[in-house]
């Protein structure tokens, strides 16, 4: 089998390639290719084996076992459940046991360990990026509250976008899931290591790829160019709810303040929000605007994979001045 070309021209090994359908199976396309999932994400490992890019890849139940331990990000869950039936319908006892985080994490341990080779006693899922209306929000996340001690609650809670999407974020007013059943948040960088000298004072932009920093292992692109900070002790406060998930991301679906279906975090839970590509420092704060977006981000493209095409020479972000684009329709792994 030939190499995969993603990006740029890019070869993608196989095990990224196994670990990227993966994902995308299990957060999006499960319904529409006939693969039985359940409320709370589950499928079959072996029937989702014969879909039908990772046949193509002649993806085994080893390189799934691998796409679960290797993820950086931690994107998958896995349940052991020998001798089921091939539909992932979990038990009353999983059922109960999905609940539970610290369980569940154990159980993909265990499930890891196991060394049983007959692929449909593993069931699979993706532990958070879900856009399929079937799945069960509650089931994959733990609620965040002011009044239970026992979960904390987050210190940094952000958001990290792009200059094409922050004029519209602004027009809007606020987040929105855009096509998810949930809003992304990560727990750092904390506003203190962008901002080491105050709100005031110079931006210093995270070291290397973002990954990793202060403990964070997902909810964020390693390549965000706008950082929204979210007062989520405000938002909590006002009704508005959030989670976390198995591998740390913080989820919210939003909140309606206008009795429609129409659900967003609002401009009104933003603390600060931070430009540390371009220079621009603090866009927002206090609940102002502090700054103008300039004429070239009002025209700029997103990157790619966020709704935005290659950029020539670029590595699909939006800077100023801008670059000439070309098509590029690989699709790439999230976060």
């Amino acid at each position: 089998m030939a190499p995969h070309k993603g990006r740029g021209g890019r070869e993608h090994p196989r095990e990224y390639r196994i670990s990227r359908e993966l994902t995308f199976i299990l957060r999006h396309a499960a319904e529409k290719e006939g693969i039985k999932i359940d409320r709370q994400g589950y499928a079959n490992v072996g029937e989702l084996l014969q879909y039908r890019k990772l046949k193509g890849l002649k993806a085994t139940l080893p390189d799934v076992l691998e796409a679960v331990s290797t993820s950086d990000k931690q994107r998958f869950g896995l349940l052991y459940i020998p001798d089921q039936p091939t539909s992932p319908e979990i038990s009353a006892k999983e059922d109960a046991a999905a609940g539970d985080e610290s369980s569940l994490s154990t159980a993909t341990t265990q499930a890891l360990a196991s060394n049983d080779p007959d692929p449909n006693n593993y069931l699979i899922r993706a532990r958070q990026g879900h856009s399929m209306k079937c799945i069960d929000s509650a089931s994959l996340l733990t609620p965040l509250t002011l009044d239970n001690p026992s979960i904390p609650i987050p210190e940094t809670v952000v958001h990290g976008t792009y200059h094409a999407t922050w004029p519209k974020i602004l027009e809007s007013g606020g987040l929105r899931c855009m096509g998810r059943n949930h809003i992304h948040f990560a727990s750092g960088p904390s506003i203190t290591s962008i901002l080491p000298n105050g709100r005031d004072g110079e931006i210093v932009a995270p070291s290397g790829k973002g990954r990793g920093q202060e403990g964070v292992i997902s909810g964020m692109r390693a390549d965000a160019q706008i950082l929204i900070y979210i007062d989520i002790k405000r938002a909590l406060a006002a009704g508005c709810p959030f989670g976390i998930s198995e591998n740390g991301v913080i989820l919210s679906e939003g909140m309606s303040t206008d009795g429609t279906e129409d659900k967003k975090v609002g401009l009104e839970f933003f603390d600060i929000v931070v430009e540390r590509k371009n220079g621009l420092g603090v866009l927002w704060e206090n609940g102002e605007l502090v700054k103008e977006s300039p004429d070239w981000m009002l025209t700029a493209k997103a990157p790619v994979g966020k709704g935005g095409q290659r950029q020539k020479g670029g590595k699909g972000q939006s800077s100023a001045p801008r670059l000439k684009v070309e098509k590029d329709t690989d699709r790439i792994e999230e976060d």
